[in-house]
């Protein structure tokens, strides 16, 4: 059963942009004392469009490893351009120990990319995957976005559970969870992870997870207990940082936060570049204001 809380987490790098999976493994085994549910690599804070096949499988390895016996789930973003990769990518993912894939649509081609040829795609998908499909629906990144009855299409195939949704776009998840009321349906912003409840989501994979897991989980654990009010004074102490550390700075943002969290964040790959100055002083005092009130990190 896949629920709660998960962070999609970052890629560390080395000052010369080679992937530093002792760091991986450093921030793994601070992850695995936190109440989340697991993790999900690579995704968009991933900086999943700069790493090729061969550094995603090494990565799963590394995770695999490390959260064996943990309880800690691993779900591998798999989407790429044509069906075989995926499906290539998806099968090996499942191999190594992921429990689901998060998949992005194709998007290269986007004028192509209607109801009739996405549904052929994650069709065949995920007819071949062993593991479930978790659909990734991201617009800010891919400029594609699933409408409602694609996604009713794709709810009745099998294999596929769920989508994690970064679009906001709260009434259409209402809409398809009225529909079909067991797809389970996952917050991809910590802003949004209270009202993303109440229309029956089953838990977030979000940014802000990487950091602040245990005021999220708060939120999660109060809307279950129907303490609603101290949901909501949660979630309105998260919007802020939340905000600047995915529209405002995006991964330059997190990696930073995380550098200042006790975790290594560390730089970039080329052509992101890291906060000025300015920009550090913003997510400083965002993040000091976090540690002081949920005691989350050593600033």
């Amino acid at each position: 059963m896949i629920f709660g809380i998960y962070s999609p987490i970052p890629t560390p790098f080395t000052s010369d942009e080679k992937i530093a999976y002792d760091k991986l493994e450093f921030n793994l085994s601070r992850w695995k004392r936190l109440p989340l549910d697991g993790v999900v690599i690579p995704g968009s804070n991933s900086e999943v469009a700069f790493l090729k096949s061969e550094e995603k499988l090494n990565i799963w390895k590394v995770c695999a490893g490390s959260l064996f016996e943990s309880g800690k789930k691993l779900i591998a973003g798999t989407g790429a351009e044509t069906t075989s990769e995926t499906i290539e990518l998806t099968c090996k993912a499942a191999s190594l120990g992921a429990v689901s894939a998060l998949v992005t649509p194709p998007f290269y081609y986007k004028p192509s990319m209607n109801r009739k040829v996405l549904v052929n795609h994650f069709t065949q998908l995920a007819t071949l995957s062993p593991i479930p499909i978790i659909l990734y629906n991201v617009p800010a990144f891919t400029g594609l976005d699933f409408d409602i009855d694609t996604l009713k299409a794709l709810a009745e195939i099998p294999n596929i559970i769920g989508i994690k949704d970064s679009s906001s776009n709260i009434i259409k998840m209402s809409l398809l969870l009225t529909s079909y009321p067991d797809f389970k349906v996952f917050c991809g912003t910590g802003s949004a992870l209270l009202p993303y409840l109440s229309v029956g989501a089953m838990g977030g994979v979000m940014a802000l997870a990487n950091i602040a897991a245990v005021p999220l989980r708060m939120i999660y654990d109060a809307f279950f207990q129907k303490r609603f009010e101290d949901a909501l004074i949660i979630q309105r102490d998260l919007v802020s940082i939340n905000t600047a550390l995915t529209s405002r700075f995006g991964i330059s943002g997190l990696k930073y936060a995380m550098d200042r969290c006790g975790y290594f964040g560390g730089p970039t790959r080329l052509p992101l570049l890291p906060l000025d100055d300015w920009e550090k002083k913003e997510v400083d005092k965002l993040v000091y204001e976090l540690c002081v009130k949920y005691q989350i990190c050593q600033v």
